[in-house]
């Protein structure tokens, strides 16, 4: 009974190391991160109203990757960069999304550090697009999310129009569009893009200056495509590149593994007089 009691008490101890770190980056991508709120904001820094009405506020830098049927059958839309002026930090900022667009995969504020806060959030409607709002803690930022533009069939043309715009003027604008797997008669408009290879895709890069707040931008695609799967195999990515534990939790898990094992040993041979 003695043993039972500490065996169980050993237990209760790993599941409690585990449990803050036990979660698969899969699982972190389903996850509602509107419903999560980050302690950072609380009390750090001053506050959005602080800053006089009419200021001029602008991205420094930001990139955009589109990645049609990478995962899925929809497009996945990557918006990553940073606000000009730091200080002006934290606050509460507004990016322009799809009309299509009602849910968000992700909506952080990047620390120095590089770690990722993810933030509150809400969309409302607007004329041309959806609006998200947000409070960031950091200048940084990096938002995700999905949807369908277009239709994907077998034997089928897919082509859709992806209308890029800011509530702020951008000094840089990067877009990178991904070619999917598989497809015939890729075509883009513009058609002034750089090419690159990334990861086994090839991409196609345009680089844009000076961005006014309002202006719109439309990147055109089409491809052909005779099957409906993704680019990538969900999963053999989840097994490949997830990992369940982070840190030193699986060898701490181990450690307490063993000794379990070596205490029933132990415990078993007095009982039984070996």
């Amino acid at each position: 009974m003695k043993f039972s009691k500490f065996s169980s008490l050993l237990m209760l101890l790993a599941v409690f190391i585990m449990a803050p770190n036990a979660v698969s980056a899969e699982d972190h991508g389903k996850m509602d991160h509107s419903k999560h709120e980050t302690p950072v904001l609380k009390g750090a820094g001053h506050n959005a109203d602080e800053h006089a009405k009419g200021e001029k506020i602008e991205i420094g830098r930001m990139k955009v990757t589109l990645m049609p049927e990478y995962d899925g059958a929809g497009l996945i839309v990557i918006k990553e960069g940073k606000f000009a002026d730091k200080s002006m930090f934290p606050r509460e900022v507004t990016f322009n999304i799809p009309k299509g667009v009602k849910k968000i995969t992700d909506v952080c504020s990047l620390s120095p550090g590089g770690q990722h806060f993810c933030q509150l959030f809400e969309i409302t409607e607007g004329q041309n697009t959806n609006i998200l709002n947000a409070k960031l803690p950091y200048s940084d930022f990096f938002i995700d999310f999905k949807y369908s533009p277009f239709e994907a069939k077998e034997n089928s043309t897919r082509t859709f129009t992806y209308d890029l715009s800011s509530q702020y003027d951008i000094k840089t604008l990067e877009v990178n569009i991904q070619k999917p797997a598989r497809v015939e008669k890729f075509t883009l408009t513009p058609t002034t893009a750089n090419t690159y290879e990334k990861t086994g895709y090839e991409y196609y890069k345009y680089v844009l200056k000076n961005v006014k707040a309002g202006e719109t931008k439309s990147f055109t695609v089409s491809y052909y495509k005779a099957d409906t799967a993704p680019s990538v195999s969900v999963k053999f990515k989840a097994m490949g590149d997830n990992r369940i534990f982070s840190g030193n939790i699986a060898e701490i898990l181990l450690g307490a593994g063993v000794l379990a094992l070596a205490f029933v040993i132990v415990w078993r041979r007095r009982k039984t007089g070996v």
